[in-house]
């Protein structure tokens, strides 16, 4: 879609008072130049799913991105991230496609070759999910490279108030 197209839409979204769009950002991927530290390779991965219960409910898009960083934990460099959706094995229910913007004719055909994520995911030290409690169960079983790593929660271990922000949900954080 051409650049004037995508301004209209937004112009258009803007003017009705109800939205504010962002402005998509240009990519950064160099981050921050190697201080000659040691480095490791983290991904932030996000999964959305048909429901809460990872004992009957699917995954239907996983998503992740890598990046190296250093020990302090400074981020230097941002990777070529990896997403996927998948078809589940029953209609996606109303309520998840308004929560998470999938429907039936978006994972239609589509799928998420656990090899490939493992082969993806395997030389990460550490993975972080905004809501790591959530993910994790769905991600374990669903790839053995997860069960290895150790995860961190971005939603529940930085004290989102105290860094200035209304709360840690992700809407907040994005604004």
């Amino acid at each position: 879609m051409s650049s004037e197209i995508l301004e209209q839409m937004v112009r258009t979204l803007e003017a009705t008072g109800c939205y504010r769009a962002l402005q998509e950002l240009e990519s950064c991927r160099h981050l921050a130049p190697p201080d000659g530290s040691p480095t490791r390779l983290g991904i932030f991965l996000d999964l959305e799913t048909t429901g809460l219960d990872p004992t009957k409910d699917e995954i239907i898009e996983l998503a992740m991105v890598p990046f190296t960083y250093g020990l302090n934990g400074r981020i230097f460099e941002i990777h070529e991230p990896f997403q996927r959706l998948r078809q589940p094995s029953f209609p996606i229910p109303a309520e998840i496609t308004a929560l998470t913007g999938i429907n039936d004719a978006m994972v239609a055909g589509q799928s998420i070759d656990p090899a490939e994520v493992y082969a993806f995911a395997a030389p990460a030290a550490l993975i972080i999910a905004h809501n790591a409690g959530f993910d994790r169960k769905f991600a374990e079983p669903f790839c053995d490279a997860f069960t290895t790593k150790p995860w961190a929660c971005s939603w529940s271990q930085v004290p989102w108030a105290e860094e200035g922000f209304e709360g840690g949900k992700l809407r907040y954080l994005a604004i």
